[in-house]
């Protein structure tokens, strides 16, 4: 009797030693990841892909193939970084003159809303009433005819319409 219970007793001490924390698991999880993630696949360099292609203007074949440890240069299809600036300011530019325009023709169309007291006959009795009536200005036709002009020389510039949306 004894001797079941030393080895009930073994049994459950060598279970909860080889039991493993949830803590544990995740841990040896995020190593594993680290390491499939470190074993990227083969990297090629411009000229391994002309000489693949068969371009005339390939290097010659004697050319070292690169590492996996090498790292990729710049994108070719990247722009550097002062013209990524360039482009950045020049839509900020059109951003802010077609915010300003937008404004004007919203200050002048709220200008144009005027109170008036109207006459209105209700049962043949006359009743005087505040009513707001909208007049076209000729502020607000220049202010429309402006906004008009710059969508326009923007679709000539042939750049991003997005730029011109409020």
């Amino acid at each position: 009797m004894k001797s079941a219970g030393v080895v009930l007793l073994a049994l459950g001490a060598a279970s909860a030693l080889g039991a493993q924390s949830l803590g544990e698991v995740a841990e040896r999880e995020r190593e594993r990841r680290a390491k499939a993630v470190g074993r990227a696949g083969p990297r090629y360099g411009d000229e391994e892909l002309a000489r693949r292609r068969g371009d005339a203007s390939a290097p010659s074949a004697t050319a070292t193939s690169p590492s996996p440890a090498a790292s990729p240069g710049p994108s070719p299809t990247a722009p550097p970084v002062d013209e990524a600036l360039a482009r950045r300011e020049k839509e900020l530019a059109w951003r802010t003159r077609f915010a300003e325009a937008r404004e004007r023709v919203a200050r002048e169309e709220a200008a144009a809303w005027r109170k008036v007291v109207e006459v209105v006959y209700v049962s043949g009795i006359p009743v005087q009433q505040w009513v707001s009536k909208f007049e076209e200005t000729e502020g607000l036709r220049k202010a429309r005819a402006a906004y008009e002009e710059l969508e326009e020389e923007y679709r000539r510039t042939g750049l991003p319409p997005g730029w011109a949306r409020p």
